[in-house]
């Protein structure tokens, strides 16, 4: 009875240690969503998106012909 409280107390803890540790990922579409609303100066052509943000760095976006995004490029100044 010992050891069965034992085991069923240590995998409670391991459940527990790997639920909370677990990392919320982002999708690159949200990620994306992210960027544009938070940007200082948004520039939109056809398939890309240009951000210029505070900091002075200026992130790109590029677009495939279905609408996902293709390329991600950031470049700080």
């Amino acid at each position: 009875m010992k050891t069965v409280f034992k085991v069923s107390l240590l995998a409670a803890v391991f459940a527990i240690t790997f639920t909370s540790c677990r990392e919320d990922e982002k999708t690159t579409d949200e990620t994306v969503e992210e960027m544009i609303e938070n940007g200082e100066e948004v520039k939109i052509k056809e398939d890309k998106v240009k951000i210029e943000n505070a900091d002075g760095s200026e992130t790109k976006i590029k677009y495939d012909d279905n609408g996902n995004v293709e390329k991600i490029k950031t470049d700080d100044n």
